[in-house]
C-alpha cells in the first residue's frame, strides 16, 4: 500500500515546515526513498524554497518535479486546490504534503464543495493509499488543541502523529497535551493524548535545532543535509545540523510505518 503524509497545523508557528523539511530529507537523502513532494502554501513555502530543484545561477526550476525537487501549489485557490488528487498519478510509494496552516476548511472542498473531508479520503482509499496525518505542536494550549482538530476532520480513517516539537522544550514540558495538576491542586489538558491513544495515534520528538543554525540553513536556501557539509557554515554550526539529522533520523526510523518506509514503490 502506498503512504501520503499531511503535515498540518492549524497556526503558523509551530514548526510544521521545519518538520516536512526533516523528513523529506531524511526519506531521500538517508533513507534513498522514492517520495514526491509538495509545498501547498503556494509559490514561497519553506518546502520548496529550500528542496526545490534550482538552477545553475541558482535559482527555482520552473516546473518542478515531485520526485526530484518539490511542486507547489496553493491550497487555498480555488483552481489549485485539484494537485492534491493530480498527485496520485506520480510513481511514487509515498507522497509527502507541506499543509498550509489553517487548512482543514480547504481540504473539505477539495472534492464536493465543503462536504467535508469523506469525498477526498474515498479517492485516496481507492487508490490504495493509506494516510498519515501529522500535527505539530509546540508547548501552548491552543497548539495542543489542534490534535484534536485534526481527529475530529479525519476520523477513523487515517493513522496520526503528534509531533512535539522540543524547540519549545523537553517531550514533558508540553503540559497541555500531557495533562498535568497545577498547584491549585487541579487538572488541566490530556485531551488530545487521550484523543490520540483512542486512535492509535503515536508522538514524534522532533529534536530542536539551534536558532543559529536554522537561520543560516534559511538564509543559503539549505537542505539540512546540504547544510551539514556547506563551507559557509563554519565546523560547530555543521556538527549541529548534523546532530539535528541524526537524532531526527532516529525518531523517523523508529516510526517507519507511518511514512511508507516499508511500503514503499522503489
Amino acid at each position: 500500500m502506498r503512504r501520503a503524509i499531511f503535515n498540518l497545523s492549524q497556526k503558523g508557528g509551530s514548526g510544521k515546515s521545519t518538520f516536512s523539511r526533516a523528513l523529506l530529507d531524511h526519506l531521500r537523502h538517508a533513507r534513498g526513498q522514492a517520495v514526491a513532494a509538495f509545498d501547498a502554501d503556494g509559490q514561497v513555502g519553506q518546502l520548496a524554497q529550500h528542496y526545490g530543484r534550482r538552477d545553475a545561477r541558482g535559482e527555482l526550476l520552473s516546473p518542478q518535479d515531485a520526485l526530484s525537487g518539490v511542486v507547489s501549489f496553493d491550497l487555498r485557490d480555488s483552481r489549485q486546490r485539484g494537485q492534491i488528487l493530480d498527485a496520485l498519478d506520480v510513481p511514487a510509494g509515498t507522497l509527502l504534503f507541506d499543509l498550509p496552516a489553517g487548512c482543514l476548511g480547504e481540504l473539505g472542498r477539495v472534492i464536493g464543495g465543503g462536504r467535508g473531508l469523506s469525498p477526498l479520503l474515498d479517492v485516496y482509499a481507492a487508490e490504495g493509499v493509506r494516510l498519515t496525518v501529522a500535527v505539530v505542536i509546540s508547548n501552548v494550549q491552543a497548539s495542543t488543541a489542534n490534535v484534536q482538530a485534526a481527529i475530529a476532520a479525519f476520523g477513523d480513517r487515517v493513522d496520526y502523529l503528534a509531533v512535539k516539537n522540543l524547540f519549545y522544550g523537553s517531550p514533558e514540558d508540553f503540559l497541555f497535551f500531557e495533562g498535568f495538576t497545577a498547584a491549585d491542586g487541579r487538572a488541566y489538558g490530556g485531551q488530545a493524548r487521550q484523543a490520540l491513544a483512542l486512535h492509535g495515534g503515536d508522538v514524534f520528538a522532533m529534536p530542536a535545532l539551534p536558532g543559529r543554525e536554522y537561520a543560516l540553513c534559511d538564509l543559503y536556501s539549505l537542505p539540512f543535509s546540504e547544510a551539514a557539509r556547506h563551507p559557509a557554515l563554519r565546523r560547530g554550526e555543521r556538527a549541529a545540523v548534523e546532530l539535528f539529522l541524526r537524532e531526527f533520523g532516529r525518531e523517523a526510523d523508529r516510526l517507519e510505518k507511518y511514512f511508507g518506509c516499508e511500503e514503499g514503490v522503489a
